[in-house]
This record gives C-alpha cells, structure tokens and sequence, in this order.
C-alpha cells in the first residue's frame, strides 16, 4: 500500500461538528471553507472556553490563530458590552493585521468588532477604532503600550490576553514591553501563551505571569 494511502478502516478526522459552536460562528466557519479542526484547534478549544490559561506550542500554519479566535470570539467576548475584552499581542503589524482580518471573519455574523493597532500608522484611526466599540485588539506590544500609556485603551475590561508567536517577541526584546502592558491588565484576566519553540525564557514568562496554566 503506498504511504500516503490510508487505510480503508482508518477513522475519518473529526469535523467542526466536534466543537461546540454558535451558530453564527459555525456559519462563518463552513463559508471559510474549513471542514476539520486541526489538531491544536481541537486541543485548544476547550481549556480556553472554560477561562484555562494555557500554555500552547505550535507553528505558524498549524491554524494557531482560529485555535484561539473560535472560542474568543464564540464565548470570551461578551457581544452586549462594547470595550475592549480580548488583547492579543503579536511581534510584527504583519501578524497583528493577519490576526484581526482572520478574527473578523470568524466574528462575521456574530457582530464582534476588532481593532488592529500598531506602530507607523496613525494613533488618531487606531483610537477612534477603539472608541466605536472594539471588543478584540490585535496589536504589536509598543503601539498597545503607547494606548495604554496615553489612556486610549482602557484596560480595565480585558478578560484574556493572548501572546502569539512569544518566543518571537522574546527574540526581538519586546519582554520589557510585554511585562509594563501585562501590569496594566486585571489579575484575573485568562492568559493564553503560543510559541513554536519553549525556549527557558518562555517557561520563566509562563511560570511568573500565568496562574496554573495547562499546556497543549
């Protein structure tokens, strides 16, 4: 039998059907196209309901930021309360206009509003985005520090804060940064940490800055 040919009896990978989602986030789901979970989705989806910090290894590619944006968007963000909620830190403006272009089309038909802040572009945009409601940032850590700073994101409603790619921002020297901005947030908000690789200085950010976190 070739490789690459499975088995006739093999189980079939399990589908969306397998997490519990709304029915506007599985709508926008199935128009996106994607039929199974990956495995990380699948891990993932769970914990970060239940308000688990969690401690996540996996790649770009491996559909690391729907693992998070399904169930941030499907039952962190409250859609009734129009202030930022979920903070989601990432090294590049690249990846933060990547994460809030794909959170918007998992919050299509559930009428979440993002906001994508960072640095080179104008503040004046950026805070009238957060002024008209949003409920997501996805943001490079020194322009969310300038916001939280000059008090055009108020932190006080954030439930969750997610750190994507963090080995990432640690190799670029954003861990200063990353430390003023988690001191901003309340003590009780959920954490989520995705690396591709768990270097020591990882292990020290989650042991110090997340509360028991489970690790997927």
């Amino acid at each position: 039998m070739p490789p690459d040919e499975a088995p006739a009896s093999a189980t079939p990978p399990p589908t969306f059907d397998s997490l519990k989602l709304s029915s506007e986030v599985r709508r926008a789901v199935d128009e996106l196209g994607y039929v199974h979970p990956t495995p990380v989705q699948r891990a993932v989806f769970d914990p970060v309901s239940r308000g688990a910090d969690l401690v996540v290894q996996a790649r770009t590619g491996t559909g690391k930021t729907a693992a998070y944006g399904l169930p941030m968007v499907d039952s962190v963000v409250r859609r009734s309360t129009a202030i930022v909620q979920v903070l989601v830190l990432c090294p590049t403006r690249e990846l933060a206009l990547q994460v809030a272009r794909e959170m918007e089309a998992l919050a299509k038909y559930r009428g979440t509003k993002i906001a994508a802040v960072y640095g080179g572009a104008p503040m004046g945009t950026q805070v009238q985005k957060i002024n008209e409601g949003a409920q997501i940032v996805a943001g490079t850590p020194g322009r969310v520090l300038d916001h939280l700073r000059r008090g055009t994101l108020d932190p006080k409603g954030i439930r969750a804060v997610v750190l994507d790619e963090s080995d990432e921002m640690l190799s670029m020297g954003f861990l200063p940064q990353i430390d003023e901005i988690l001191s901003y947030l309340p003590a009780s908000r959920q954490s989520l940490l995705f690396s591709a690789t768990l270097p020591p200085e990882i292990q020290r950010l989650a042991e110090t800055r997340l509360r028991n976190p489970e690790r997927s």
